[in-house]
């Protein structure tokens, strides 16, 4: 598990796509290269998800700002932890529902025009 570990940031093209990575030091001495999905406030605290490059599945830690350098932190109180996952869940499925939503209001909208012709037959 990663512990008040210092990041250095490192920026990444992927095809077109931009992505910025950190390398994080792990507690037996390796380091893992994270692409950074997202940083959110939670009840007034930062937290980062971390997805490890060869990995399928985020992890989520706190951040703390010393200056012009990140501390990422374990968060150890289980609450808290189970608050930002439900948060950082909620955060991309809303993204993912965004999308849908606005290919929804897209549909709707054709489907008023097309009962609107109906109206004037």
């Amino acid at each position: 598990m990663k512990d008040n570990t210092q990041i250095d940031l490192v920026n990444e093209t992927d095809g077109d796509e931009f992505i910025q990575t950190i390398m994080l030091d792990l507690e037996d001495g390796t380091t893992e290269e994270c692409e950074i999905l997202e940083i959110i406030e939670v009840d007034g605290k930062a937290y980062v998800a971390l997805l490890p490059l060869d990995k399928d599945e985020y992890h989520v830690y706190g951040v703390v700002e010393h200056g012009e350098e990140i501390e990422i932190l374990n968060i150890e109180d289980e609450d808290e932890y189970e608050k930002v996952v439900k948060a950082f869940e909620e955060y991309f499925d809303d993204e993912d529902y965004d999308d849908e939503d606005d290919d929804e209001e897209d549909d709707d909208d054709e489907d008023d025009y097309e009962d609107e012709e109906d109206d004037d037959e």
